[in-house]
């Protein structure tokens, strides 16, 4: 480092004995190094810029021709910049400029979030007033902290920290209460749908039904109620139940349906957004009295690293189109009604699958039908509370 800031040259010594030149010069105390012998008559090493008058005359005196090859270090490069006066100018405004940047906010960061979109986190950020160009010291972390923990409840922990132009914004979000499983009172399972028990699991009471019996809605299949000999146990009857069981449903399509056809007229419009604000800047944003679908594709300005700027291209598509009637096929109504009441029959059992199906398709003037019955294997189990104290009815009086 010293030798880069003092300037070094290399220089060749030529004559009948370089190495009088180098005696002299360590009697002179003139500092050489990175010697080199070239040929018997000639020799190269380096030396401080600054040692360059001593160093020529004490190798006359050795009778000693010294030539420089090379020069480099700080002081020439102080000379070859004072020749170029606007690349010393624009690296100044260059550092000043760099210097003065870092106290604005250009970039965010958002680190630990997983539900919580990080789409959410930065538009709370805006409303407290941090937002691209911001200026640095105007940040209050803890007080922000405060306030966006306030706006954002489901972060538990939050912090706010500024590196230069970078605030990163770290999260800790909150764990999804689990609600802890009810286990006081009195509950019976009773039976949901009529049907005929297939399967029976008691994880808890009495079991009032087996394999092969027949129930009807609101029929006790596990009691939450026990007598024995010498007292009677009131407890949280639990278990699973399936029956097989029979649901009926009928859907309807009709014999003609609207379809889209394209008019082959497409509008683009082009839009620029820099944070909240949009500025249409060609284009047509809709299509006055007509329908059409809109295709929507924004490129966001990134800058090399992956920071992306609050300015943004949108460009938008939009495709007109009119409904026209579409006669329906019988064999297209088919599949449509079979897919339909199939998802309709799923989305009923709470758990189960479907056994048998037997279905009528019915073909009418203006629309397709089909009436179907199904044959399930579904859990019919259902858990209700209780009353500790029950009538019973024996031989039609009441105790």
């Amino acid at each position: 480092m010293m030798r880069y800031l003092r300037g070094s040259l290399l220089v060749e010594l030529s004559g009948a004995s370089p190495e009088r030149c180098l005696n002299r010069w360590t009697q002179a105390e003139i500092a050489f190094w990175d010697y080199r012998r070239q040929e018997a008559l000639c020799s190269r090493c380096k030396i401080f810029r600054s040692d360059l008058a001593d160093a020529r005359r004490e190798a006359a005196r050795a009778q000693t021709t010294l030539r420089v090859l090379a020069e480099r270090g700080f002081p020439t490069l102080l000379r070859r910049l004072r020749r170029r006066p606007v690349l010393v100018g624009g690296t100044l405004l260059s550092v000043a400029l760099a210097i003065f940047l870092q106290s604005f906010v250009w970039f965010f960061r958002v680190r630990g979030n997983e539900t919580v979109p990080d789409a959410v986190i930065l538009h709370a950020l805006q409303e407290e007033g941090v937002r691209f160009g911001t200026v640095g010291m105007s940040i209050n972390s803890e007080d922000l902290k405060n306030r966006l923990l306030n706006r954002i409840p489901e972060l538990r922990w939050l912090a706010v920290n500024r590196e230069g132009g970078i605030v990163t914004v770290l999260t800790a979000e909150r764990k999804p209460e689990v609600k802890p499983e009810e286990t006081a009172g009195i509950y019976n399972v009773i039976a949901a749908r009529p049907g005929i028990i297939r399967r029976l699991e008691v994880a808890d009471g009495v079991a009032m039904v087996a394999p092969g019996d027949s129930v009807e809605t609101g029929s006790l299949l596990i009691s939450g109620i026990a007598e024995w000999t010498t007292h009677i146990q009131f407890m949280r009857a639990a278990g699973e139940v399936y029956a097989d069981t029979a649901r009926q449903i009928e859907t309807i399509c009709p014999a003609e349906l609207l379809q889209k056809r394209y008019t082959g007229r497409v509008e683009r419009c082009q839009t620029v957004i820099f944070q909240r604000k949009r500025e249409k800047i060609s284009g047509n944003s809709s299509i006055f009295g007509a329908m059409c679908d809109r295709m929507v594709q924004t490129r966001v300005w990134t800058l090399p690293g992956g920071y992306e700027l609050p300015l943004c291209l949108e460009t938008q598509w939009l495709r007109e189109y009119e409904l026209v009637p579409v006669k329906l096929e019988a064999d297209e109504a088919l599949r449509r009604l079979t897919a339909e009441t199939n998802r309709l029959i799923e989305m009923q059992l709470v758990a189960g699958t479907i056994q048998r199906a037997s279905t009528q398709f019915v073909t009418k003037e203006n629309s397709f039908r089909m009436q179907g019955t199904f044959n399930c294997c579904e859990l019919i189990s259902r858990a209700v509370p209780a009353e500790k104290y029950e009538e019973e009815s024996i031989d039609g009086e009441k105790h």
